[in-house]
């Protein structure tokens, strides 16, 4: 590599958050306009103000005002009205932009905010200060407020942004019955693990909701479908579905989530919002891929041990009839471009072409034996047909309904996602990626394929995957910005992030000792929510007023508006049970209370009791000791101790372990039949020390 490409690579990592969403040309010279006021509210309003301070500015022609409240839109403050948005919490930042003259929403605009905590004044760049407008350096002018959205753009690790609205975050598949929420902002060369999330069992496939509030996971060994809250890294609910659930799709309209049931030849279709089952459909034995086409209209589902693709109404769930493919289909890709949908049957090593709009076969294409997923392109036309048998990938046209090339020298190619240049496949035999040009498609020659060192191992060294379908999800994403992916390597425990143009990732993240069966994005910048509203959930830093640094589009312009953090009502770990009101405090229903000391010394294999309190807060019936699931992790990673309580009665419950390594714990309690899974309670912290020397064995505690 020239020391020009070098110095390119190492000034793209540092400039990490600018490809994660802030990948436009220099910000533009600020224009002239009013001073930033804020808004003024009539007395009557002045709990609600301290909730959601608003601040104002006219500007060419434009009135923008910033808003910063409490994700939680039913929070109250200690002295009631709705909560502040508190520091290190997380919160909804809103900006809305009218016309100044008609006040007509302004549409369609693609900006990107910050928010920078106001300096104490003299302290020459420190943090610090004190809250409010007592004692602090004074607004930034025009030229500052450029100044400061240059460097932001910049990515320079010297000067970083309190709030990041243009951020996105990664969301791991682990092994271990985790999903690790990953914030890769570079901090001198380290990730942030955000949050981990704990599933009541190992995760199979999962989606993401339109929305991006929702993420759903399918489960193995009988835990259905786990409901995520993206914003506060919570288990909702586990919904029962039907026996050994994996493949999971959300509808293109983001009313309902289909889940293809591979134990009893069903797929459940769920209501997005209310989780609950609208429908169990019977579609036939063995493994499921579901698509859809015509933007929903109809859901596609293969059943690999069925003869049959069956075609769903997506709107009344009522079957539309079925397609005779025969045995052995293993993937499905749908192009609306095309009208048609791509069946691939390993049994018979052949692709069967069905004409989507009279739902009948329109031809089949002989492959290799060893066929396995096949995945159409975003333009619609060549479908990718990846055979890890013969280290192959055939693109196959639409148009012509045969093979268009044939493509050799991978190593077990089993996933392919794409980006507006390239299609990118994983080899599961090798530590490298292939990056298939599509530029040139439809011509007479092959794509040229470049293939890319990605990690140490390969996919195949990793642990041996338990009985059932390997995850679903791909283990490939593309990043927003359409020009770099982000690859999930399970045996090196690591995501490697590769920008297109280079010969190598040029970042490296860890995932905490987990092993990241697939990788998803999930883009948290601004997004125009309602017409002329721009809004994304952030997670806030220090308290005190701050600078908030919005650049537009169109116009172009650089504003700077302003925003206060209220103090936080708590300083504990966010989901700590210990810290009633941090995190969001104890789910509604159930209250749990620890009866053992908060400095409690656990030792390194010795055995421990942990007794605590669990009472229903409502007038229903107590709870028993079969209702609770007790979990106990070695965060973030390692032991994992699973069971019910001994219940001691008076509502009193005990559960005994015996840690095998010291580290810090995680006691989590669910209580699935009152709506309450794993994750939707508070955890309790727990510190385990090395053994002590002579020290006897047993000993409750």
């Amino acid at each position: 590599m020239s020391a020009a490409t070098t110095r390119r690579a190492l000034a793209l990592l540092s400039a990490w958050p600018a490809l994660l969403g802030c990948g436009r040309a220099a910000p533009p010279p600020a224009s002239r306009g009013e001073a930033i006021e804020p808004a003024a509210q009539p007395a009557a309003a002045q709990p609600a103000a301290a909730a959601r301070q608003v601040s104002r500015v006219e500007r060419d022609g434009l009135s923008i005002e910033f808003a910063l409240r409490a994700l939680q839109a039913d929070a109250e403050a200690p002295g009631g009205g709705p909560a502040a948005a508190e520091a290190f919490a997380d919160a909804v930042a809103e900006f809305t932009l009218r016309d100044a003259a008609t006040g007509a929403p302004v549409r369609g605009l693609s900006p990107l905010g910050w928010m920078s905590r106001r300096e104490a004044a003299g302290s020459a760049g420190m943090s610090g200060g004190a809250s409010g407008g007592q004692g602090l350096d004074a607004a930034p002018d025009e030229a500052g407020c450029r100044a400061k959205i240059k460097s932001f753009k910049a990515g320079l690790l010297s000067v970083r942004p309190e709030v990041d609205m243009n951020a996105s975050l990664l969301w791991t598949l682990d092994r271990d019955s985790t999903l690790s929420v990953i914030n890769p902002q570079v901090a001198l060369g380290r990730t942030k693990l955000r949050s981990v999330v704990s599933l009541a069992g190992p995760g199979v496939s999962f989606a993401l909701h339109p929305d991006r509030e929702r993420l759903y996971v399918t489960l193995r060994g009988g835990r259905g479908l786990a409901v995520v809250d993206t914003q506060r890294g919570l288990v909702k609910a586990n919904v029962p579905v039907g026996a050994e659930p994996t493949a999971v799709a959300v509808a293109p309209d983001g009313r309902a989530v289909w889940v293809g049931n591979d134990g009893d030849g069903t797929v459940s279709v769920v209501d997005a919002r209310s989780t609950d089952v609208l429908k169990t459909l019977r579609v036939g034995p063995g493994h499921h891929e579901i698509v859809f086409t015509g933007g929903g209209r109809e859901a596609w589902i293969t059943s690999q041990r069925g003869e049959t693709v069956a075609v769903v109404d997506g709107a009344t769930l009522e079957p539309l009839g079925e397609v005779a493919v025969g045995e052995g289909a293993v993937s499905i890709a749908a192009s609306d471009e095309a009208g048609v949908v791509y069946v691939a049957n390993a049994a018979r090593a052949e692709v069967v072409i069905l004409d989507a709009a009279r739902r009948a076969e329109a031809g089949r294409i002989r492959l290799k034996p060893g066929l396995g997923a096949v995945r159409f392109d975003p333009r619609g036309r060549f479908a990718f047909a990846l055979n890890p048998a013969a280290d192959e990938v055939s693109l196959l046209d639409a148009a012509t309904g045969a093979v268009a090339y044939t493509l050799s020298g991978f190593a077990a190619p089993d996933a392919v996602t794409f980006t507006d240049a390239f299609a990118y496949v994983r080899n599961r035999g090798a530590a490298r990626i292939s990056l298939i040009d599509r530029a040139g498609l439809g011509g007479p020659a092959a794509p040229p394929v470049v293939h890319v060192a990605a990690g140490q191992d390969a996919p195949a060294a990793a642990r041996p995957e338990p009985p059932g379908p390997a995850a679903l999800a791909s283990p490939i994403v593309p990043m927003p910005e359409g020009n770099g992916a982000v690859i999930a390597s399970p045996a090196d425990k690591a995501l490697y992030f590769y920008v297109e143009g280079m010969m190598a990732p040029i970042g490296t993240f860890s995932n905490y000792g987990r092993e990241p069966r697939a990788v998803l994005v999930e883009d948290r910048s601004l997004k125009e929510v309602r017409p002329g509203v721009y809004a994304t959930t952030v997670r806030l830093g220090a308290e005190g007023l701050h600078d908030v640094e919005l650049l537009l589009d169109r116009p172009r312009a650089a504003v700077c508006l302003e925003a206060t953090v209220a103090p936080a009502r708590c300083s504990g770990d966010a989901g700590d049970a210990r810290k009633d009101g941090c995190g969001g405090g104890p789910a509604p229903g159930v209250a749990l209370e620890p009866l053992f000391e908060p400095d409690l010394r656990l030792e390194a294999g010795a055995p421990a009791t942990l007794r605590f309190r669990a009472t229903a807060k409502e007038a229903t019936p107590a709870l028993a000791a079969e209702e609770m699931e007790i979990m106990i992790v070695r965060f973030p990673v390692g032991y994992r101790f699973n069971g019910v309580p001994r219940s001691e009665g008076d509502g009193i419950f005990s559960v005994a372990f015996t840690p095998r390594a010291p580290g810090e714990y995680r006691f989590l309690a669910a209580v699935p039949r009152r709506g309450l899974p794993l994750g939707a309670l508070p955890f309790v912290p727990l510190q385990v020390f090395p053994r002590s020397a002579g020290a006897a064995d047993g000993g409750a505690r």
